[in-house]
């Protein structure tokens, strides 16, 4: 246990330190949280301002399957909340959570939030996005914030 402890603190200081982070997408792990590999390792991604059902909520296979074929096999490109050039979500949310970089993150220069949430597979998270992906999303009926 303190062995996992040490190796994730080390790769989410490594990360930190990177303001932008390019890599693979690979596992999904629920609405808003995947990892890609990037320089050689993984890097454990939540996506910042918006909130998706977790795993065995209603809502969570749709949520998976969504950010699944937006990520998986393809590059990625995260920002890391605070961090240059700025994310949506930057001076609401910590840079890190549970062993997790937060960032927003691209493909193709898509904003993945943006698309969770058009899809309706995401809400937006004003408390971290400012109101932000409802903007640019259009309405939305949520009860997950």
């Amino acid at each position: 246990m303190k062995a996992a402890f040490i190796i994730s603190s080390f790769l989410i200081s490594t990360t930190a330190c990177s303001a932008e982070i390019v890599g693979q997408g690979r596992n999904v792990f629920d609405g808003d949280t995947f990892d890609m590999t990037s320089s050689n390792r993984i890097v454990k991604v939540r996506i910042c301002g918006i909130d998706a059902p977790e795993s065995g909520q209603p809502g969570s296979k749709e949520a998976w399957a969504k950010l699944s074929n937006l990520v998986h096999q393809k590059t990625v490109n995260c920002v890391q909340v605070n961090s240059a050039p700025g994310t949506v979500c930057d001076g609401r949310s910590m840079a890190t959570n549970r062993d997790r970089i937060v960032a927003q993150c691209f493909v193709n220069g898509q904003d993945i939030a943006t698309e969770l949430v058009k899809s309706g597979a995401a809400c937006d998270w004003p408390k971290f996005s400012g109101g932000y992906y409802q903007r640019v999303s259009g309405p939305q009926v949520c009860v997950r914030n």
